[in-house]
């Protein structure tokens, strides 16, 4: 049986500070800390063998190490006394710095102020690996500046004007710290990033330098140029859409960014939308245009060829192009129009070069948000049935035949996830609340996932059941006899 996770807030005089803490046991009685609301629930999960990271909140605040229950007892109903070992000391890292990491923010924050706090055993060994030294937490950041930096050699930022104003911004000066990851944003010769540094010195001041009101500063070093790309190219990133640093009067001189942001941005520049193997309408009311045009006995479509920045290709008519200014999302969803066709599930799988084993699953009118993600059902005794979805997202295609039987707006998870979100489900998986998304995540989506849905609907009928929102998310295949 794998041991449960715990974080224990445990006082200064737990603990013997004048001796070795290595093999001290420390005593906690449930009846005198908690009341039933406070944390009771966590000390009756607790069984020997769990493992525990003990967080000194009293004096010098911050990690004291990690241990083992060694002993537990419930000498009455409703009192029960664990005996927790340390076993191993840690660097006194406070909660401040473990919440650097995007993963251990979200744990940190569920956390009440309560003694015995239940973890993942992911959350468990990452504070595991920081406290013991094997693992630095580093920030990203993007940085406004327009000096033209040379590679490998260190520069210092100053964080306050000449006159003593402190630059927009200023509070993600305060939070940077050696290692973190910085990208270089310019506005000239376009907006846009053009390389990445490295933070050597967090915000310090410096003696007092000659026509500077205040010569507080940051330290980094330059690490190279990278292949520029500009705010419009950003913008077309699923990850990164709709950020406000990626509008043309973004005016802060230092932002905060997500780790997967970092990543993004430095990906090679990609236009994935640009040729596709399969003849698909980007978006839903493309096909609703064409839907009684004669056309071949063949899956027929029309593409659009135009970018959220708003460039054009030779092949798209300049009035469409005026009308088409939603931005391209990722398409999860591949909708087939079968029509009254006999084997419509054969010709879609021949057509798409699916797998034999390819996941296939008829829907009907049962289907709910918690057939796709997962639910707890009660049967001889409650047990969690995993999700028709979220069970086969490492397979990468799904299938769901009569897909119009569920309800578009189980759906919505999926999507924000897809564009990046992190969006929390209504159960608890392993103990712990879970998530959907694409990192750091219960259920973690690949951008290459997707539903294959096959219906009988008409056009006029897909425009009416799914809404808005969902179109741009949507390729249609319709079949023609």
């Amino acid at each position: 049986m794998s041991p449960h996770y715990f974080w224990l807030n445990c006082g200064y005089n737990r603990f013997n500070h004048l001796e070795d803490l290595t093999g001290q046991i420390s005593v906690f009685d449930s009846s005198v800390h908690f009341n039933p609301s406070e944390g009771y629930t966590a000390f009756k999960r607790a069984r020997l063998g769990d493992k525990v990271i003990f967080y000194q909140v009293q004096n010098k605040v911050g990690l004291l190490g990690a241990g083992t229950v060694v002993k537990y007892e419930e000498p009455r109903r409703g009192k029960i006394i664990i005996h927790f070992k340390l076993e191993e000391k840690l660097q006194p890292f406070k909660k401040e710095y473990l919440e650097r990491s995007e993963q251990l923010k979200t744990a940190l924050y569920r956390m009440k102020e309560q003694l015995l706090n239940p973890l993942s055993e992911d959350d468990y060994a990452q504070i595991l690996a920081v406290g013991r030294g094997e693992e630095k937490i580093n920030r990203y950041f993007m940085m406004k500046e327009m000096e033209n930096f040379v590679k490998g050699t260190e520069y210092t930022i100053f964080v306050r004007t000449v006159n003593g104003i402190e630059r927009n911004g200023f509070k993600h000066y305060k939070e940077m710290q050696q290692g973190d990851r910085v990208i270089i944003y310019r506005t000239a010769p376009e907006r846009g990033i053009y390389g990445v540094a490295e933070v050597t010195s967090g915000m310090r001041k410096l003696p007092v330098i000659q026509g500077r009101t205040d010569s507080t500063a940051v330290s980094i070093k330059y690490l190279g140029d990278i292949p520029m790309k500009t705010i419009y190219d950003l913008d077309r990133e699923p990850m990164l859409r709709a950020q406000y640093f990626l509008t043309e009067n973004w005016n802060e001189s230092v932002t905060e960014l997500t780790k997967v942001q970092y990543e993004v941005m430095l990906e090679p520049g990609e236009d994935k939308e640009r040729v596709e193997p399969l003849k698909t309408t980007p978006y839903l009311h493309e096909l609703i245009k064409q839907a009684n045009r004669p056309v071949k006995p063949v899956v027929t479509s029309k593409k659009t060829f135009v970018t959220p920045s708003g460039r054009k290709y030779e092949e798209q008519p300049k009035q469409q192009q005026k009308e088409q200014t939603q931005p391209a999302q990722p398409k999860v969803i591949h909708l087939f129009m079968a029509g009254q066709m006999t084997q419509p599930y054969e010709v879609v799988k021949n057509y798409l070069n699916l797998e034999h084993d390819t996941p296939y699953y008829i829907a009907d009118k049962t289907w709910t948000a918690g057939t796709l993600y997962g639910q707890y059902v009660e049967d001889e005794q409650i047990k969690f049935h995993p999700g028709v979805l979220t069970k086969h997202l490492d397979d990468n295609t799904l299938i769901i035949d009569d897909i119009d039987q569920l309800d578009p707006a189980a759906l919505k998870p999926l999507l924000g996830a897809v564009i990046g979100k992190t969006v929390h489900l209504p159960f608890q998986h392993n103990n712990q609340p879970a998530t959907i998304g694409c990192t750091h995540a219960t259920f973690n989506i690949k951008p290459d996932f997707r539903i294959v849905g096959i219906t009988t609907q008409t056009a006029e009928d897909i425009k009416a059941h799914y809404p808005a929102y969902l179109h741009p998310f949507i390729k249609i295949y319709q079949f023609k006899k």
